[in-house]
């Protein structure tokens, strides 16, 4: 295996990973700013990101399940 096949593999983990953590991050801040100052409009804030950034999670989880190797997918399951 080539040296930048081994690159891109890794920064594609790693870039996977980055996503969901500061998907989960920035949902758990806003979620404290929702209950510090509590109103409507925090509320309806909280809920339309919460439900984009699980999109947008979704979305990658999906595009890397039909990217991986035949190989990868017997082993897991």
């Amino acid at each position: 295996m080539d040296a930048t096949a081994v690159v891109r593999i890794a920064l594609g983990v790693i870039s996977d990973r980055l996503i969901t953590i500061l998907a989960l991050l920035t949902s758990f801040g806003l979620g404290c700013w929702t209950m510090w100052g509590l109103g409507w409009e925090r509320v309806s804030a909280l809920a339309i990101y919460v439900v984009f950034a699980y999109l947008v999670v979704t979305a990658k989880e999906k595009s890397n399940v039909k990217t991986s190797s035949p190989r990868q997918q017997s082993t897991d399951s």
